[in-house]
């Protein structure tokens, strides 16, 4: 999605993914810690490298999908399939590794 097509108010899909990506994230790691004696490396892992892109992917994927339909309501050309550029690449990045070490900090706390 470029500035010049993004619709109006698609930054606020986007902070609502980035909140929905944080609130689901922390449930799971909620759960995870009721059971503290089967926290290991091998969980950590899982929700690093495995749930967290994922619960990303799903959130943030439908964002650009919403924003899509409304690009496409106005009749204005569709913004999928997207190009990936540096604008998006870079936020999403910084979200994962924002997460990551989040999680990972509340994981080394005893």
């Amino acid at each position: 999605m470029t500035l010049t097509n993004a619709p109006p108010g698609s930054g606020l899909f986007v902070l609502l993914a980035l909140f929905l990506t944080v609130a689901t994230v922390w449930l799971l790691l909620r759960a995870i810690e009721t059971r503290p004696k089967e926290i290991d490396a091998r969980s950590f892992l899982v929700l690093i490298i495995v749930i967290i892109p994922f619960v990303m992917v799903i959130y943030f994927g439908l964002a650009t999908i919403i924003c899509n339909e409304i690009v496409a309501a106005r009749s204005n050309p569709p913004i999928l399939p997207s190009e990936l550029s540096l604008r998006k690449i870079v936020p999403a990045t910084v979200t994962y590794i924002g997460l990551s070490t989040w999680v990972w900090l509340r994981c080394r706390r005893p």
